[in-house]
């Protein structure tokens, strides 16, 4: 079986050296947070804290440019509706025949806001420790080992999937296949769509045979040892007091 998943490098920082656990939980209570955040300058602010702990933990600003565009194009939506949609009737701006709303450009901006900060959050997590160290801390912080299975397996074989994907595509082209919007091209796609289904069902059945074979119990196992040191702790209340204190902020 190929080995498709590569884990990429984790550059050394106080952020890669945090406990897992502690740096997990700690990310889920400020995610939470962020999410409960009303006005857009707390969560401003909260964008800040994300930004910050990125460049702690000195990762590519390339690797991480990328994905926070993604976090930014899922908010794009509910900044270019709520302005025109929200409270029209109460203060804001006449732009020929359209009337802009004032809440609705402050709540689409905090909407945006606390979208890129929980990405920064999320790629602190994700950026600082392989997959599989924090699958192992969800573990030990008492997540169900089924659904850690069930999350590192989907991680694994998005990759396997990807590699097939991308084989069918390198013998399509070799064939001269150039896809259009026409029928031959909808109806190719289609079959390569079913091909690699076929194929990832074919081989997620000779995975767990093999994972049988080798004494599979349906439980999850890990290697991984962590130590929880003052530092971690520090950080983790840290984290949390600064959450709370955004909470605080955004209520008052």
């Amino acid at each position: 079986m190929t080995l498709a998943l590569r884990h990429r490098p984790i550059p050394d920082s106080p952020l890669a050296r945090w406990d897992a656990r502690w740096k997990l939980a700690a990310v889920l209570v400020a995610v939470g947070g962020v999410a409960a955040l009303d006005r857009a300058l707390p969560a401003a602010a909260a964008l800040g804290g994300g930004v910050l702990l990125l460049l702690a933990a000195q990762l590519s600003g390339r690797w991480v440019r990328h994905r926070l565009a993604v976090f930014a194009l899922a908010a794009l939506p509910f900044l270019l509706v709520l302005p025109f949609t929200l409270d029209t009737a109460g203060p804001g701006w006449n732009i020929g025949p359209v009337r802009v709303s004032e809440r609705g450009l402050v709540s689409g901006l905090a909407v945006a806001l606390r979208c890129l900060a929980i990405g920064a959050f999320a790629l602190v997590l994700v950026g600082t420790a392989p997959m599989h160290h924090t699958l192992a801390a969800a573990y030990k912080l008492r997540v169900p080992g089924l659904l850690v299975l069930l999350t590192l397996l989907a991680y694994r074989y998005a990759f396997l999937l990807g590699d097939e994907l991308r084989r069918l595509r390198v013998a399509l082209r070799v064939r001269g296949f150039r896809a259009r919007a026409d029928r031959h091209g909808y109806r190719t796609l289609g079959h390569v769509t079913g091909a690699v289904l076929v194929r990832g069902a074919d081989r997620a059945d000779r995975v767990a045979d093999a994972m049988r074979c080798r004494g599979f119990d349906g439980r999850f196992h890990t290697l991984t040892a962590f130590r929880t040191t003052t530092a971690d702790v520090l950080g983790f209340l840290a984290l949390v007091t600064a959450t709370i204190a955004l909470l605080v902020w955004d209520l008052t």
